[in-house]
């Protein structure tokens, strides 16, 4: 009789223990589902960005700001469901955006050394 007793007793902790699990799990869920603010997605982003991807990212909302926030939001929902698990690189995006139909073209310059200090073909050409 004691048997059945401790028996029974093992079983109802172990359904607790489901129940409480499951109620996580749901709650979980349900904190997923609650949608995103653009500036919540745009943190979330840039904390998996590699490699220069963060400049990537700033210019290509500077050249196309609709189009990026919508990506912006995409990628901060495929990276709370685990869907990304590694971080994204600057050429990486770079060229998620080309495939979009998006090229973004960074500011770039070419600096040079004269009497120790740097100049930009721009100066050199005014001089």
């Amino acid at each position: 009789m004691d048997e059945d007793l401790e028996l029974k007793a093992l079983k109802l902790r172990k359904l607790m223990e489901l129940a409480s699990l499951k109620a996580k799990t749901t709650d979980v869920k349900k904190e997923a589902e609650k949608p995103l603010s653009f500036e919540e997605a745009l943190k979330i982003v840039k904390e998996n960005l590699v490699d220069r991807g963060d400049e990537v990212l700033d210019t290509a909302l500077e050249q196309h700001p609709e189009q990026t926030r919508k990506i912006v939001m995409i990628l901060a929902e495929k990276i709370l469901k685990g869907e990304i698990s590694q971080k994204i690189g600057g050429s990486t995006l770079m060229s998620l955006f080309d495939y979009l139909g998006m090229p973004v073209k960074p500011r770039s310059r070419i600096l040079y050394y004269k009497k120790g200090e740097y100049k930009s073909i721009e100066e050199l050409l005014r001089s």
